[in-house]
């Protein structure tokens, strides 16, 4: 876990790719795997260990013989995905339920109302935003399901929509106009997005465990050095693996 989390520092500065066959010591990738010398005859590869833990996190290590750290690496695996589809459907669950919500406290030809009343009136209101539409039909000027979700309840040109200021009059500012609907579709909106945010992030882990998990399979099959040193053409650190 220590050596995922090391790795996973490293890559917030630069990506990392791996080339091989590199005699000169320069390449353009910030992974740089160097093997001087072919693997002892029906000895174990190195670049399999590697790509094989690139491919499936652990089975470099299984490939070296050694399963308890393939176990570590597998169970880091299992764990990101498990989080990921766990935070994901529940994000998603949660946007069913909002959007629901919205549709049924939230009342797209109120706001119609309004907008005519302001234009009428000289636009008193500046309107900086065109409401798309839920779905294509006549008249539809763009759809954007999302768009459409996010501004009703983000912005206060938005604000007479909802049902429960249907009896508040239009000449009230629309920042003036208080609606508890509102504020809870925004709540549910948030938490939604927030197991979403979660899950995004999440599945970055698994990146990170193949990058370690490749590593450290490769240096664990026979001897080998690490290194790590500024980038000589590139800003950041470049990552050196000699076999």
């Amino acid at each position: 876990m220590n050596l995922t989390i090391a790795v996973l520092v490293l890559l917030t500065v630069l990506p990392i790719h791996a080339a091989d066959g590199l005699d000169d010591g320069r390449a353009s990738a910030n992974l740089w795997l160097l093997d001087d010398e072919p693997a002892p005859t029906g000895g174990k590869s190195p670049k399999l260990a590697f790509t094989m833990s690139l491919i499936v996190p652990g089975l470099g290590e299984l490939y070296a013989g050694e399963p308890k750290r393939a176990a570590v690496f597998l169970g880091i695996e299992a764990f990101t995905w498990f989080n990921y589809l766990r935070w994901r459907n529940r994000g998603n669950d949660l946007k069913a339920e909002f959007r629901a919500f919205a549709d049924r406290n939230w009342d797209e030809n109120r706001y119609r109302e309004w907008q005519e009343y302001n234009r009428a009136r000289g636009s008193p209101y500046i309107e900086t935003e065109t409401l798309p539409c839920k779905r294509a039909g006549e008249g539809c000027h763009r759809v954007d399901i999302q768009q459409y979700y996010e501004m009703i309840g983000k912005y206060d040109q938005f604000v007479f929509g909802w049902r429960d200021v249907r009896d508040v009059g239009f000449r009230t500012g629309n920042g003036d106009v208080d609606s508890n609907q509102r504020v809870d579709y925004e709540d549910q909106r948030n938490e939604s997005n927030r197991f979403l945010k979660r899950a995004s992030v999440i599945i970055g882990l698994t990146v990170v465990n193949r990058i370690a998990s490749s590593i450290h399979a490769a240096l664990r099959v026979r001897s080998a050095q690490l290194s790590i040193s500024p980038r000589p053409d590139l800003p950041g650190l470049a990552v050196h693996v000699r076999f």
